[in-house]
């Protein structure tokens, strides 16, 4: 499964991070979390600047799992020319 450790970092985490962020957006790659971002723009920007077009995990930290995964090329997030 793509981005299996990031997946399994934030569920590991999940019970601490709701206590401190809850309805806010993680971006974790690997083992780390990178940032908590008030929104799914603002991480995954941050996870471009910092990472380029690498597969990076965004997932708001609530109770419950919707984990979906969407390429930002498929969702014209970014432009397939260098």
């Amino acid at each position: 499964m793509a981005l299996e450790r990031e997946v399994e970092t934030f569920q590991n985490h999940l019970p601490e991070w709701l206590k401190l962020h809850e309805g806010k957006f993680a971006l974790v790659v690997g083992e780390e979390l990178v940032g908590i971002y008030d929104e799914a723009g603002a991480a995954y920007q941050a996870g471009v600047e910092r990472f380029g077009n690498v597969p990076v995990l965004i997932k708001q930290v609530r109770s419950g799992d919707e984990t979906a995964f969407f390429p930002a090329l498929m969702l014209g997030l970014i432009d397939a020319n260098p």
